[in-house]
C-alpha cells in the first residue's frame, strides 16, 4: 500500500502541470482538427459535386497531437526529476509513477480518438464524409479497439523515447546524449545492412504488410518498454 501511495504521489507531483498533460494535448488536438477541417473544405471547393467523397476523407494531423507526447516525455524529467529528489522519493519509484501516468496519458489520447471515431460513424462524418478521429487507409478495416491499442501504443513510445533522452542528457550531459543517438544510429544501419547481405527484405516487407494496427500497437509497446528500461539504467547517476 505504502508503494501504491508513492506511485500516486509522483503522478500528483506531475499533473501539478495540468497544462502540459490535459490542456495542451486538448487544444492541439482541436487546433489541427479545425485545420483539418478548414484544409478538407477548400479541397471539396475545387471537386464537382457528383465526387466520391470517401477519397477526400482525411483530416491530415491525426498523428500532430501524438508527436507532442516527445515534448511531455522531455519535461517529464526536466521538471519534475528535482523535486521528486527533494521529497525523499526513490529513483524506482519515481520511474515507476511516470510510466504509470505516460500510460493514463498515452490510454486518455487514444480513447478520446475512440469517442470521436464512434461519433463520425453515427454522424456518417459531420454530414459531410469528413474524418479525422477515425483514422482512414488501413485504420478503417480494422475494430476501433485496434485502432485504440495502435495510438496508445505510439503515444506512449514517443514519451517514453522523450524521457528516456532526457535521463541520459541529465545523467551525462549533451555529448553523452549525441554519443547514444549516434551508437543507435549505427545500430540500425548496421542492421539495414545485415538484411541487405541476407537478401531479408523481401521477407520483411512481407511480415510489414501482414501487421494490423494492434499488432503494430503491441510492437510499440515493446519499445516503450525497452526505453522505460533504458531510464532506468541511466537514472542511477542521474542528478537531480
Amino acid at each position: 500500500m505504502k508503494h501504491k501511495n508513492r506511485t500516486l504521489k509522483v503522478i500528483g507531483l506531475h499533473l501539478a502541470n495540468q497544462m502540459t498533460y490535459i490542456w495542451i494535448p486538448l487544444a492541439v488536438i482541436a487546433a489541427t482538427f479545425l485545420i483539418s477541417v478548414a484544409l478538407y473544405g477548400v479541397l471539396r471547393l475545387g471537386l464537382e459535386e457528383d465526387a466520391p467523397v470517401e477519397l477526400y476523407g482525411l483530416g491530415g494531423f491525426q498523428f500532430v497531437p501524438f508527436y507532442y507526447a516527445v515534448t511531455v516525455g522531455i519535461q517529464a524529467m526536466m521538471y519534475t526529476y528535482p523535486f521528486a529528489m527533494a521529497m525523499s522519493l526513490t529513483r524506482r519509484e519515481y520511474i515507476n509513477g511516470t510510466v504509470a501516468l505516460a500510460s493514463l496519458f498515452a490510454g486518455g489520447i487514444a480513447s478520446i480518438y475512440g469517442i470521436g471515431r464512434a461519433f463520425e460513424v453515427v454522424t456518417d462524418g459531420y454530414g459531410i464524409g469528413f474524418h479525422y478521429f477515425g483514422l482512414t487507409g488501413w485504420f478503417a478495416r480494422f475494430h476501433w479497439a485496434e485502432q485504440w491499442l495502435f495510438l496508445t501504443g505510439l503515444c506512449l513510445m514517443l514519451f517514453m523515447a522523450g524521457f528516456c533522452c532526457t535521463t541520459v542528457f541529465k545523467r551525462g550531459g549533451a555529448l553523452r546524449l549525441v554519443i547514444e543517438l549516434s551508437a543507435w544510429a549505427m545500430a540500425t544501419v548496421g542492421l539495414a545492412a545485415l538484411i541487405t547481405w541476407q537478401e531479408w527484405w523481401p521477407a520483411v516487407g512481407e511480415w510489414v504488410l501482414r501487421l494490423t494496427p494492434g499488432a503494430a500497437g503491441g510492437w510499440m509497446l515493446v519499445i516503450a518498454g525497452a526505453f522505460s528500461l533504458g531510464t532506468y539504467w541511466s537514472i542511477r547517476k542521474a542528478v537531480p
